[in-house]
């Protein structure tokens, strides 16, 4: 019976990979204080399990196609975000997350040369004391196209996987009590007096600001009167007759109440419910006597639209004017993700986000620019050339004297995402990802990746181990830790920052989120985000490329 079902399993290999997933993911959420297991570990340790069984047949392409469509996801994703931090004043912490991923590569290529570890265990070493579960995936990459067997690929390949698992813990965990409970005793400060006082001086909330100007939102329904002057009118016309101060947002005609349009021609006795400032509506009383208002009707409900709009270059300031008028509310602006608290200073590239009736929003756009878009669907041709333009760029190969130095399809599909994604914030009519397909791709592109890795790797768990020993986790623990110490006196003593920032931006660079998060808990701030954001961007692209680099060097 045992067999039986072990020989089905194993013939099943599609079966094999979603059972990694659902129990992967089932295992990832076991969490320790502010230690979580994750979806990606919990993947790996569920495949290394299965593999036990036996050998698992699977077609590499599944690999290439998953991990390309993550790392796509994830250059997309920091793209905008990357290149802000390398226009903004945050440099400081943009030279501290390059300096990291320059030490980060030194010591590791030490230890790994001082300890003989070949591509393989240096590959997953790399990716586990790191905690960046991409660098595996354009390591990886990287292994399949050294010239080497078949046979040899594979084997560097387990080792990455098994040299990951047993490194990521301590990576992740150790790294999370430097930060909190260490580092501040090296730069001799109590953290969470530091908090206060940089929040104090900073004026932060953690908030988003609300703008400095409102609308004053009025809303009236009007009885056109018996041979009224605006009869046989379009809605166009009435509404230009006062400079669009307001808006025909229904009309109800024969007790059916329909949408207007610019088009529309008003007939005696309709009902039109108007949007708009009260004091244009008092004129247009004055204006047409036939007309009058109707109290108290069950027309005045009328659907609200939020949207964001990128302001381009047609746009006017006249426009925020007709916008209040027309009862639309701005409830955020925002300059490179970054808040605009005065609205006289909005410029081209700047987004708005409004709240109003729809046909209020759209008479402003000709001023304004472009509604950005926010829909549930993908631009799948967007999504597809890129991956198809890092495929191209991960083929080219440079020789750096006898060393063969190549990005892989992994590493070029990571910069065609950052370029598109920081193209797509520029111009968002077009190339939309929503956030919920990004984080889709991200989190099932890596972890089918992983699934596989470990249910191929599994069968060769055991004698990996015995061969790697302790070594691995001394060299794991070196790793985790030693870069995060050099970066922070670099930054105390070289780059001057507070300790806030320099503890701050190391979570960054070193895309330990946990660490982040850990801070936050025990400072009751979440200021720490402002210097996290810029230097995980950065460190996410040095650390992903590591992987390739490591493979080169130590090959």
């Amino acid at each position: 019976m045992v067999k039986t079902i072990t020989t089905f399993l194993l013939e099943t290999p599609v079966l094999m990979i979603f059972l990694c997933l659902c129990l992967g993911y089932l295992f990832g959420q076991v969490k320790i204080k502010s230690f979580t297991v994750g979806s990606t570990v919990g993947v790996l340790v569920i495949g290394l399990l299965l593999g036990q069984l036996g050998t698992i047949k699977i077609d590499p392409i599944i690999k290439d196609v998953f991990f390309d469509l993550f790392i796509f996801a994830i250059g997309y994703e920091v793209g905008p975000s990357f290149v802000r931090s390398l226009k903004s004043n945050g440099i400081k912490l943009v030279i501290q997350s390059v300096f990291f991923g320059g030490v980060a590569l030194v010591v590791a290529i030490g230890l790994f040369k001082i300890f003989k570890v070949g591509p393989g265990e240096a590959a997953g070493i790399t990716a586990g004391a790191l905690t960046q579960s991409a660098t595996i995936g354009t390591a990886t990459s990287a292994i399949n196209g050294l010239n080497i067997s078949a046979a040899a690929k594979a084997a560097y390949t387990s080792e990455a996987a098994i040299a990951y698992a047993l490194t990521y813990v301590f990576g992740t965990v150790g790294v999370l009590i430097f930060l909190k409970n260490i580092a501040p005793v090296i730069l001799r400060v109590d953290l969470k007096e530091e908090t206060k006082k940089l929040t104090e001086a900073l004026n932060f909330t953690g908030g988003s600001s609300r703008s400095a100007l409102t609308a004053k939102v009025g809303l009236r329904v009007f009885d056109i009167g018996e041979a009224a002057a605006i009869e046989g009118h379009s809605v166009k016309q009435l509404e230009k007759q006062f400079n669009g101060d307001f808006v025909i947002e229904t009309i109800v005609r024969n007790q059916q109440t329909f949408t207007a349009t610019a088009d529309t021609l008003l007939q005696a006795h309709d009902y039109i419910v108007a949007v708009g400032d009260v004091d244009d509506f008092l004129a247009f009383l004055q204006k047409d006597p036939t007309a009058k208002e109707i109290v108290g009707t069950p027309y005045r409900q009328i659907d609200l639209k939020t949207t964001t709009v990128m302001l381009t270059r047609v746009f006017s300031h006249h426009a925020l004017t007709t916008l209040l008028k027309n009862g639309v509310l701005i409830t955020e602006a925002t300059r490179n993700g970054n808040p605009v608290t005065d609205l006289t200073t909005l410029r081209t590239g700047d987004r708005l986000t409004l709240t109003g009736t729809a046909r209020a929003i759209q008479a402003s756009l000709p001023e304004m620019g472009y509604e950005v878009a926010d829909g549930p669907q993908t631009d799948i041709s967007y999504l597809s050339i890129g991956i198809v333009l890092g495929i191209l760029l991960g083929s080219i190969v440079i020789h750096a004297g006898s060393i063969p130095v190549t990005l892989g399809t992994g590493g070029g599909a990571l910069f065609a995402g950052l370029f598109l994604g920081w193209y797509q914030d520029q111009h968002a009519d077009r190339g939309q990802i929503p956030p919920a397909t990004r984080w889709f791709l991200k989190s099932i592109g890596l972890n089918l990746f992983i699934a596989v890795v470990g249910l191929q790797a599994g069968a060769q768990f055991l004698p990996a181990l015995q061969k790697m020993g302790a070594v691995v986790l001394l060299i794991g623990a070196i790793l985790s830790i030693l870069p995060h110490l050099v970066t922070l006196l670099f930054g105390k003593y070289v780059l001057k920052l507070n300790p806030i920032d320099n503890i701050g931006s190391l979570t960054g660079a070193g895309t330990i989120t946990a660490a982040m998060n850990a801070l936050s808990e025990e400072t009751g701030s979440s200021i720490f985000g402002l210097s996290y954001t810029p230097a995980f961007a950065v460190g996410n692209i040095l650390l992903t490329v590591l992987g390739p680099l490591v493979v080169a060097l130590i090959q």
